[in-house]
């Protein structure tokens, strides 16, 4: 939330923050970390690594939000 201080505060925002910060790190283009990862945009085996670290916890956040909306309308 770093980057756009007018949103409230959610895990995506922050993880948001936390890809920006490393495609800025390490001088890479910005774009999601799964078209990172699919496309090649990355220069050594640690950066590739850390790509699917991060889409592992995206897809996590991502299913809790979806549980948490399902029950939160009755599902």
């Amino acid at each position: 939330m770093k980057h756009i201080k007018e949103r409230r505060f959610s895990l995506f925002n922050y993880m948001c923050d936390i890809l920006f910060e490393f495609y800025d790190k390490n001088g890479l283009e910005h774009c999601c970390a799964l078209e990172s990862r699919i496309g090649g945009n990355f220069n050594t085996e640690e950066q590739k690594k850390w790509l699917e670290r991060f889409s592992d916890v995206w897809d996590r956040v991502e299913q809790r939000e979806i549980k948490k909306r399902r029950l939160a309308n009755g599902h």
